[in-house]
């Protein structure tokens, strides 16, 4: 019941022009962005105004990060998780300073509480509040439950401030978000979007009548286009057994082997001869395929797809080229269906987060939906437990992306509410590192952790154990990050250390790793302590990032070395949001997007609306779809794939960039390349950035309150200090 009410219902009506007009079809790729659709709101509880419910930082991506695996290990077949996580808690203290205005009642919520104690400034709370100060700690106990408290807003009383602690003892701030502001419905319950999708196209197979009516071992597909996650409604009449199989590809989808099988087998359905509604097992699909073994009629077939709620979509953009907007556009819908609780890795395949993928996808998130929530679901996943261990290691590079992340949020909100929140989880993951830290000041990847892992396409390297180069790139920016935010919180004495470590990193990854001769840097020491010698991208795209890479070698990297790299345009992995973030800045916009029309381009060419995990651009159809050795292993819509495209429009095209040394100063670098025309907007902290550029002269930009906005184009430079439109 919880979930019902906790959802919104969308009704999508795929026209029947749409059916015949593949290319307009193919406009819309996420169905929440179609015109047609309509919302019903479905919730009826009361909520609370003002109020939220609040928990222990982490807590809640801790369970449901839980109920994903659960979710997983249900559904998909071959799962693999490695690393230790953040614990879930059942305990947690909350502490709420007040000041009441006169004698008032208080009224709170404790989600799933099997217990709540309560003290008003060290002494057992009488449930009602005199006027004054009062220091209220609450106790809150549950049972495979995330605790969470929520006080009812009042004009009685204003609260000073909320903390809370997982003993008691140290206190830390508390996390929340508005939208938690039913007090029936716990936090950790599942929200989101129901979206209800028509087939787009019906393709009869075998004894099949009117697309309606399946004779005797009668056979038919479904393609609803939109590749998606939820549950299929049937309703039928008949005799004999409907067989399901569902899959992402027409090659999946006709497969009945099911040892190739990525999510469970569906059971058959025996039909009762009367029109009855059968509901399948949620799964992750496009196409459905309907067996009957006897005469049978399917009334009705509906995609009932869970969507997690994006009210807009912040960032807006278009162009002269459609081809460039579809790739845009299909990078937001193949972000927003990865999105649940999380940026998650393959909808299909395991249906979980991964600390790289999430990061690379928040590139494109923060700009899309705005979503801050989710990012800090993100951070708390990549970063590692509490007081860490070298066995917490899973993928050893992963938790280097937390700081990354938390750039990006700082940057993308303006203040440091979530450092702060994570802020003990930070200081101990700096000080793991320094402990396990070479005389070089280098970490090393050894059994029984999972290595290094930087992308799938690593036909060059480099190799899982040992010292890579790019980790310890990483882990550079890791130290500058870190004493950045110290410097932001005036710990001086945390800004020497890291600074110093930053700088011991800088000399000895160039003295060790740097190829004068090649003009890259190498793949790092293999296990045995053996040079690898050989370049690949990895390396390339962090130290450009860094600023580690000469600038004045920029040209050669992109005209000389990346084309040199084996392999590099025909296996294409999920770290290409970070190497899009390099190209941009190496300023080799144009290269990029030729890279983005030649791989993700023709992947929609191909007639797909979603983009994979990896791409094998000059395979045939079944190596494509092939991963981990298994046929059709490959996730089909997977959101770090998602963000290179949104990432190219804002950071490329836009010419957007941010100063980190002062957050409200921006510029604009608009790079219009073959395009007449290009429009939009990116949203600030302050508000939104509007733009409106043209090869004819007839440019605007727009910009909101409390900021400074550079611009630059066509030769000239204009400073934008106050909100309006401009016109240059």
């Amino acid at each position: 019941m919880l979930r019902t009410k906790s959802c919104r219902v969308l009704v999508c009506w795929v026209t029947s022009a749409a059916l015949c007009l593949c290319a307009s079809a193919q406009k819309v790729f996420d169905p929440t962005l179609d015109p047609e659709v309509k919302v019903l709101p479905s919730r009826s509880h009361e909520l609370w105004k003002g109020s939220a419910y609040m928990w222990y930082p982490g807590q809640l991506a801790a369970y449901r990060q839980q109920w994903l695996r659960e979710q997983s290990q249900a559904r998909c077949m071959d799962v693999g998780y490695v690393g230790k996580f953040n614990p879930m808690q059942e305990v947690t203290w909350f502490k709420v300073q007040l000041v009441a205005k006169d004698s008032t009642p208080l009224e709170y919520a404790a989600a799933g509480s099997q217990g709540v104690e309560i003290t008003d400034n060290g002494k057992p709370f009488t449930g009602h509040l005199l006027k004054g100060k009062h220091e209220l700690v609450f106790t809150v106990t549950t049972r495979n439950q995330l605790p969470a408290l929520m006080v009812q807003h009042s004009s009685q009383f204003s609260i000073v401030s909320c903390q809370s602690s997982l003993d008691g003892k140290t206190w830390m701030p508390v996390e929340t978000d508005s939208r938690y502001n039913d007090p029936e419905i716990n936090p950790n319950v599942r929200i989101n979007d129901e979206v209800l999708l028509l087939p787009k196209d019906i393709i009869p197979l075998k004894n099949v009548k009117d697309k309606t009516q399946l004779h005797h071992n009668g056979s038919i597909i479904y393609d609803f286009w939109y590749d998606e996650v939820g549950t299929i409604e049937v309703v039928a009449s008949g005799s004999g057994k409907l067989h399901f199989t569902v899959g992402e590809s027409i090659e999946e989808v006709m497969n009945e082997d099911t040892k190739k099988f990525e999510q469970q087998p569906i059971a058959d359905v025996a039909l009762t001869g009367g029109r009855q509604t059968i509901t399948l097992p949620e799964r992750a699909l496009r196409y459905l395929k309907i067996t009957a073994t006897e005469a049978c009629t399917l009334h009705s077939v509906k995609f009932r797809a869970m969507m997690w709620p994006v009210q807009e979509m912040l960032m807006t953009f278009e162009s002269s080229d459609q081809s460039l907007n579809d790739l845009f556009n299909a990078g937001v819908a193949t972000l927003h269906t990865s999105m649940h609780d999380f940026n998650l890795d393959g909808i299909k395949r395991d249906f979980l987060p991964w600390s790289m993928d999430a990061v690379a996808s928040m590139y494109g998130m923060n700009l899309l939906m705005g979503d801050r929530q989710v990012g800090r679901n993100n951070i708390s996943i990549c970063l590692m437990p509490p007081s860490p261990k070298q066995s917490d290691w899973g993928i050893v590079d992963y938790p280097l992306h937390a700081l990354i992340a938390l750039q990006q949020d700082y940057l993308r909100y303006g203040d440091l509410s979530t450092y702060k929140m994570f802020k003990d989880r930070i200081d101990q993951q700096m000080d793991f590192y320094m402990s396990v830290q070479d005389e070089n000041g280098f970490i090393h990847a050894a059994k029984p952790s999972s290595g290094f892992i930087p992308g799938w396409s690593r036909d060059n390297g480099p190799d899982d154990y040992g010292v890579a180069c790019y980790p310890q790139i990483m882990l550079y920016q890791n130290f500058r990050i870190a004493a950045y935010f110290s410097k932001l919180l005036k710990e001086n004495d945390k800004v020497k250390i890291y600074t110093n470590k930053a700088n011991q990193l800088e000399k000895n990854i160039i003295e060790n790793f740097w190829s004068t001769e090649e003009k890259a840097f190498v793949n790092g020491y293999r296990e045995d302590g053996s040079l690898d010698k050989r370049i690949s991208h990895h390396a390339q795209y962090w130290a450009v990032l860094a600023g580690l890479y000469p600038e004045r070698l920029y040209d050669y990297l992109y005209e000389t070395v990346i084309p040199s790299i084996p392999n590099y345009k025909d296996n294409i992995s999920y770290e290409k949001g970070y190497e899009a973030l390099a190209y941009i800045k190496a300023g080799r916009t144009e290269e990029f997007m030729q890279l983005l029309d030649e791989v993700w381009g023709d992947w929609l060419r191909q007639g797909y609306s979603r983009f994979p995990e990896n791409f094998m651009v000059n395979a045939d159809v079944s190596k494509q779809l092939m991963f981990y050795g298994r046929s059709f292993g490959l996730s089909l819509c997977h959101g770090a794939n998602g963000a290179p495209p949104v990432v190219l429009a804002a950071y490329g095209i836009f010419g957007f960039s941010q100063s980190v040394a002062n957050i409200n100063e921006y510029t604009l670098s608009p790079n219009l390349l073959h395009l007449d025309w290009v429009k939009g907007r990116i949203p600030v902290k302050e508000g939104f950035i509007s733009i409106s550029m043209n090869k004819d002269g007839r440019n605007e930009v727009e910009i909101p309150a409390g900021c400074k906005v550079t611009v630059n184009f066509a030769g000239k430079t204009q400073v934008l200090k106050k909100a309006g439109k401009f016109s240059f």
